[in-house]
């Protein structure tokens, strides 16, 4: 196939929906002679900041002179942006490839019918262990016991927090969530986190002491001390890192980024060679667009994925705190199964003006829903069909001192941030992870 026929087959399989569980995912890897059981895995799951916990890893140990992959979802503009070695991504005739390799393999097993994020985690898992990476970082795509990234065993799982989302898969309250998260827990492997108190922490405690996993908590065993201009100072049992300093903006940051050192130092102590030095470098170096991104000044064009309302309140701290600016001009734009409710009640009653848009993605939420819950608590409203319509528009009512804010969805930044930087794709919308 071409890499536009690949895509066009990997997105039919959105048909499949999203179906939770392991044995799709098992019985294709069985088929595909198990390339993850080759792999040295950290494993990162939570609601909010696991793809910058990610990106941090991946860019702490490509510092230390390892060989990286890093799988992560959704994409911004290219689906190969989710299959990464040495934060490259995979090239098209190599997407090409394993799409190949994995649709044979599928076939040739009996009424399997991957859905999309499982053919996609195949295809990863294939693709780091060819390239024989020292580590693979994974990101839970959707809860983590039964995702499809669960057949790993890693060397070490990082939960970031625990929050209200995706509730009709994972479950209605925080407590059903977090069991869904502490599924990534493994029998003796260490465990760090960042989840508080009544938020999810109690769960996690008891599933390691289940499954004799030593956990690490944010805040006990694992501090982070900021320090002022992005800095930060490490602390945990074994390491104590000074002035950190970290080119991803955000007070949460700082925590993703100790729960990404912590990662690291558990590898470290199973005998992969990282020093403080290549964990400053990292952290210094490391890019993760689409998350606090500025791309342009006067007027200042933030892009941030924010998509649940932790994320939203997250984002109101960043404005308040990282950015000074005469108005703030909101560009959003959701999926219909976030809570919309909650992501507009903490960012429209911000803003100066709003646009609410919709992306071009299948789940987008209709904008008569949107407008119904942002209409009683914005000063000034707009609808747009698309989002480049809303940028337009925002950017012509912008003064050089204001601020517009694009988010409320990962895919409404794709298409922000492609639009903004006069880029175009004859990719399909990103898939349903």
């Amino acid at each position: 196939m071409s890499y536009r026929d690949t895509l066009a087959y990997l997105y039919g399989l959105q048909r499949f929906g999203i179906k939770l569980g392991l044995h799709n995912i098992a019985r294709l890897l069985e088929a595909l002679d198990n390339p993850h059981r080759a792999l040295t895995v950290l494993h990162i799951g939570g609601t909010n900041g696991k793809g910058s916990t990610a990106a941090m890893a991946g860019a702490i140990l490509r510092a230390a002179g390892l060989h990286v992959g890093l799988y992560t979802s959704p994409h911004l503009t290219a689906f190969t942006e989710r299959i990464q070695v040495d934060h490259r991504p995979i090239p098209e005739a190599q997407a090409v490839a394993l799409a190949d390799a994995v649709r044979a393999a599928a076939e040739r097993e009996e009424a399997l019918r991957p859905t999309f994020f499982e053919f996609t985690t195949a295809m990863a898992l294939v693709h780091f262990a060819r390239e024989r990476v020292d580590v693979a970082v994974l990101e839970v795509g959707l809860g983590g016991r039964l995702d499809a990234t669960n057949v790993v065993r890693p060397a070490a799982a990082i939960i970031t927090n625990v929050g209200l989302d995706h509730l009709q898969y994972l479950g209605k309250t925080v407590e059903e969530i977090a069991r869904e998260k502490a599924g990534i827990i493994k029998p003796g492997v260490p465990v760090l986190t960042g989840a508080r108190p009544h938020q999810g922490l109690e769960v996690i405690e008891e599933t390691c002491a289940e499954r004799g996993a030593p956990l690490s908590v944010l805040g006990d065993a694992i501090a982070a001390e900021p320090a002022g201009s992005g800095r930060f100072h490490y602390r945990s049992r074994s390491w104590t890192l000074r002035d950190l300093e970290l080119n991803l903006r955000g007070r949460h940051q700082v925590w993703n980024a100790a729960l990404a050192v912590a990662g690291v130092e558990c590898l470290a102590q199973e005998g992969l060679p990282v020093s403080d030095a290549a964990v400053r470098q990292g952290l210094r170096e490391v890019i993760w667009p689409g998350r606090l991104e500025v791309l342009r000044q006067r007027p200042t064009v933030l892009l941030d994925g924010a998509h649940n309302p932790d994320g939203a309140e997250a984002l109101r701290c960043s404005l308040r705190e990282e950015f000074r600016y005469h108005r703030l001009l909101l560009v959003i734009g959701i999926l219909e199964d976030k809570d919309i409710p909650g992501i507009l009640g903490v960012l429209a009653p911000l803003s100066d003006e709003l646009w609410l848009c919709r992306a071009r993605a299948a789940r987008a939420a209709d904008l008569e829903l949107l407008r119904e819950h942002a209409a009683p608590l914005a000063r000034r409203l707009t609808c747009c069909p698309t989002v480049p319509d809303a940028l337009r528009q925002a950017l012509a009512r912008a003064g050089p001192a204001d601020l517009i804010c694009v988010t409320g969805s990962l895919y409404v930044v794709g298409e922000a941030r492609a639009w903004l930087l006069g880029e175009t794709s004859a990719e399909p919308a990103a898939g349903v992870r």
